[in-house]
């Protein structure tokens, strides 16, 4: 069953992935499109957000670390179930807040995340580890398949403020379904 769920959880990272790049290679001007009343961040720093995030996700499933002394919390056993959790309420850690970017930067790290996480499978025995391997600040340690579940899921969501973003731009915008 985990790996059926590693596999839905890839193959919409990938469509994720795909989206992303799409928006950084043939739409880069909106990479600074922000709406206050949506998010503080502009479409870029969301990007730029996301990758940080399945970049820190890279790390902890190929590392070699010792397991976390707890499991995942009740919150976090929610976000999973549900596919969503909601906007506003947590504080991104400092080492995957938005910082300095372009567009080219974006692409290629979007581009490298995919070949990662889609073009060559995750260890069976990564996957198979019981045990919590994946810190997670609010939603506490994460199995390797939650913490795939996880990146999918955050990703989606910050699509979602993406495409909101672009729904509420003053001008008329392109819109890549999330």
């Amino acid at each position: 069953m985990a790996a059926g769920q590693v596999d839905v959880a890839i193959g919409r990272l990938a469509d994720e992935l795909d989206q992303i790049t799409r928006i950084v290679r043939f739409e880069p001007a909106l990479l600074d499109l922000r709406i206050e009343r949506i998010s503080l961040w502009s479409i870029g720093q969301q990007v730029d957000h996301m990758l940080k995030v399945l970049e820190a996700g890279v790390r902890f499933l190929e590392g070699q670390r010792e397991p976390l002394p707890r499991g995942m919390n009740l919150y976090g056993r929610l976000a999973l179930a549900l596919r969503w959790f909601p906007r506003g309420i947590g504080k991104s850690p400092k080492g995957v807040r938005p910082g300095d970017f372009t567009a080219a930067g974006l692409a290629e790290r979007a581009s490298r995340l995919r070949k990662v996480f889609c073009d060559r499978p995750l260890p069976a025995a990564v996957l198979a580890d019981p045990r919590p391997v994946f810190p997670h600040p609010y939603y506490g340690g994460l199995t390797a398949v939650q913490g795939v579940r996880f990146l999918e899921i955050h990703t989606h969501h910050h699509l979602k403020i993406v495409a909101d973003i672009r729904r509420a731009a003053p001008t008329s915008v392109s819109f890549i379904d999330p």
